[in-house]
C-alpha cells in the first residue's frame, strides 16, 4: 500500500501541501494543512457569517444555520423527527406505546404494552399454534 494514497492535499490553491491528518473547516467543510487551518488563513467565505438558530414547530428541535443561508431552505432540509416516527399502538388495548411501556414479543415479533406482555394475553400466534398442537 502506497503512503501517498492515504495523504490528502490542502484545499488552498497555491499550497496543495500533502498531509496525513488535515484540518477540516467547520464552516466550509474543506480540508487544510496546519498553516491554513485558521479561517483568515484560508480566506473562508463564511468567516464573517453569523451563526443563527431556529426552532422546528413540529418536533421542537433547535436547528443551527449560518446567516448566509435562508431560513426557508434550512427548514426544508430539516428532517423532522416527529413526522418520521410512527406512533405504534398495542394490538389489544390500542394504547400508544413509548419507550417505557412497550414490550417486544420474541415469539410473534410484535410490540405490545406491558399489560399484554404475556403470550396468552396478546394472542401470540406461535404460542396459540403450539398450544393447539399440544392439546391434540
Amino acid at each position: 500500500m502506497n503512503l501517498d494514497d492515504q495523504m490528502e492535499r490542502c484545499d488552498v490553491e497555491y499550497c496543495k501541501r500533502r498531509d496525513f491528518l488535515p484540518f477540516k473547516c467547520t464552516l466550509c467543510n474543506k480540508k487544510f494543512c496546519l498553516e491554513h487551518k485558521e479561517l483568515k488563513e484560508h480566506e473562508c467565505p463564511f468567516q464573517f457569517a453569523e451563526r443563527k438558530a431556529l426552532k422546528c414547530n413540529q418536533c421542537n428541535q433547535v436547528i443551527n444555520y449560518l446567516s448566509t443561508q435562508f431560513e426557508i431552505d434550512v427548514l426544508k432540509q430539516h428532517v423532522c423527527q416527529k413526522i418520521n416516527v410512527e406512533k405504534s399502538r398495542c394490538p389489544q388495548c390500542k394504547i400508544t406505546l413509548n419507550d417505557l411501556n412497550k414490550f417486544h414479543c420474541t415469539s410473534c415479533k410484535r410490540l405490545v404494552c406491558l399489560k399484554h406482555r404475556m403470550k396468552d394475553d396478546h394472542e401470540c400466534e406461535k404460542y396459540s399454534k403450539l398450544n393447539y398442537c399440544i392439546l391434540m
